[in-house]
């Protein structure tokens, strides 16, 4: 018994400690090496031509900024909720411009969201956790329809399993490795019955 005690109090004190659901270099405030990534990422955007303004002072946003139009390239967001100014971090928004052209590709035009940066922790297998969520980050949106170029509108929740565009349109987004692997019906049908949940991933630069 005293043996294993011993063998217990070693693995707690040789085991790494839990990491919080952050990406790999993210620090709050930004690190050094964070505000030269947000630098790098305004600069693809200025030489993208996305129309953009700073959003200075959003809670843990590294990088925010305000697409007026919210129009990325071709690619439309549109909200379901309410209109107004809608933050995001900056690597979200390249993300999006990097993937627009798949998506086109697949006859999608706007992609109609219901969040984008909101304070809130993770829901997982339809429970809250306590990691804080990437939507908080302002790297996340969650898509409940597509709108395509002949003019449908397709709902996630009632089109998945009949219109494979839809997830045709999440494998184009896994496959771009701008992004962590998207929520949908498909592999979170708890949580994510009625949406694709989408996640930039945050590029920065940990090594010369």
């Amino acid at each position: 018994m005293a043996a294993g005690l011993v063998l217990a109090l070693a693995w707690l004190v040789a085991a790494p400690p839990k990491r919080p659901n952050m990406p790999v270099g993210w620090t709050w405030p930004p690190s050094v090496a964070m505000q030269d990534a947000g630098k790098r990422c305004l600069a693809e955007l200025d030489d993208a031509a996305v129309g953009y303004r700073r959003a200075p002072g959003v809670k843990k946003i590294a990088t925010p900024i305000v697409v007026p139009q919210l129009a990325i390239g071709a690619l439309e967001l549109v909200p379901l909720r309410k209109q107004g100014s809608y933050p995001m971090d900056c690597q979200l928004a390249l993300a999006l411009h990097g993937v627009a052209p798949a998506l086109a590709e697949l006859g999608v035009v706007a992609l109609r969201f219901r969040t984008l940066h909101e304070h809130r922790n993770v829901v997982k297998n339809g429970r809250t956790t306590k990691m804080l969520s990437r939507h908080a980050l302002g790297l996340a949106i969650d898509v409940f329809e597509l709108q395509l170029r002949d003019g449908r509108v397709l709902a996630v929740e009632r089109d998945w399993s009949r219109e494979p565009v839809i997830a045709a349109v999440a494998a184009a987004i896994d496959g771009s490795e701008l992004f962590r692997t998207p929520l949908s019906p498909g592999n979170d049908p708890v949580s994510h019955d009625d949406h694709l949940h989408l996640e930039a991933h945050l590029r920065i630069a940990t090594s010369p």
